[in-house]
């Protein structure tokens, strides 16, 4: 998995290359592309309390297991400090994505995903250009996952089975670090059917930005 600063897993330069992608395929299509990459979806507050508990509670089976010696032995201060310290650790590794993933289902993230896509297609006027042809490649990264919207016309001539070959696309960036190439590669998926359905027209005008939107 590729490291990734401040939200994003591209460079300025490929961030730049990516949004001039997006450009030249707008020149060929009065589709709106655009391609956000968010940190997360999913709520997360709930890691470091299960960790916690998960290891509270195992070292609680020990300490029964293993009762005689913990009587006898054991400081007064065994448990505060084990709680104490449990605390610590859990905090500091619910910070990590893959332990996040782990201990959020597979149905909460798909949902929380698909929730956070529908938002910010509507947070960023996807749903306001002239013909309802905007469109939104979105990534969200701890869940390594990706959803394609399309407006109300894109959505009436594509169905979402056309962009199945674009997510898949993307997630071979998020297993093989290749985010650049690949989401270049996803974004010409997305202009080819665009292209052939929703063709250039006289007068087009560039409504949305092309810039890649990268947040938490």
């Amino acid at each position: 998995m590729a490291r990734f600063k401040d939200t994003s897993i591209l460079g300025a330069a490929e961030l730049e290359k990516l949004a001039g992608v997006i450009e030249e395929l707008e020149t060929k299509t009065s589709g709106e592309i655009r391609l956000m990459i968010v940190k997360r979806s999913s709520q997360t507050g709930h890691v470091g309390i299960l960790l916690w508990a998960l290891l509270t509670g195992l070292t609680a089976l020990l300490f029964w297991l293993e009762r005689d010696f913990f009587i006898f032995h054991a400081d007064v201060w065994f448990w505060p400090s084990i709680i104490i310290v449990y605390y610590l650790i859990s905090i500091g590794l619910a910070r990590f994505a893959a332990v996040q993933r782990w201990l959020t289902s597979a149905g909460d993230r798909d949902a929380q995903v698909l929730n956070r896509a529908e938002l910010e297609f509507h947070r960023e006027g996807l749903t306001q250009t002239d013909g309802a042809t905007g469109i939104l490649l979105f990534l969200s990264l701890m869940e390594r996952q990706a959803v394609v919207l399309g407006d109300k016309a894109i959505a009436a001539k594509l169905p979402q089975a056309t962009w199945d070959g674009v997510i898949a696309t993307v997630l071979q960036g998020a297993r093989t670090g290749r985010w650049a190439e690949k989401l270049e590669e996803a974004l010409r998926l997305c202009g080819a059917p665009l292209s052939t359905h929703f063709p250039i027209q006289a007068g087009d005008r560039n409504e949305l930005a092309n810039a890649v939107i990268v947040k938490d």
